[in-house]
């Protein structure tokens, strides 16, 4: 892109639409041949990189510590992603696509993935 045009878009992207465009090229650039799977064929203990819609999310708490819930959802099916105390992370709500890296831990009667890596995506 050259000059003009990336001065352009600076000056007409929001905020959020910089951090997210610049998020995902982060990514790419960070973790090159890293591996998005569909939720499905994940394996308990494995480390899993896989990518969805936050289709729910609820802040639990966890005996006196906070916990903020996700329900990832893909094509495929769905997994829990829990990030152990916190109560918000800014710019995760329904409906907001992410990728997540962490151990899938299955302990419980679903699937979950504890304090991950993630990455916002646009959209």
């Amino acid at each position: 892109m050259n000059i003009m045009g990336r001065t352009l878009r600076r000056l007409t992207e929001s905020s959020e639409d910089r951090i997210l465009r610049e998020s995902a090229e982060d990514h790419l650039r960070r973790h090159p041949g890293e591996t998005v799977i569909p939720i499905q064929t994940c394996t308990p203990g494995e480390t899993v990189t896989v990518s969805g819609t936050i289709a729910k999310l609820d802040v639990r708490p966890e005996g006196s510590a906070p916990a903020l819930e996700v329900e990832l959802r893909d094509d495929s099916g769905h997994v829990f992603v829990v990030w152990l105390g916190r109560r918000r992370i800014p710019g995760l709500h329904e409906g907001r696509s992410l990728v997540v890296h962490g151990r899938l831990n299955c302990v419980t009667d679903h699937p979950t993935i504890y304090n991950p890596r993630y990455e916002l995506l646009p959209g």
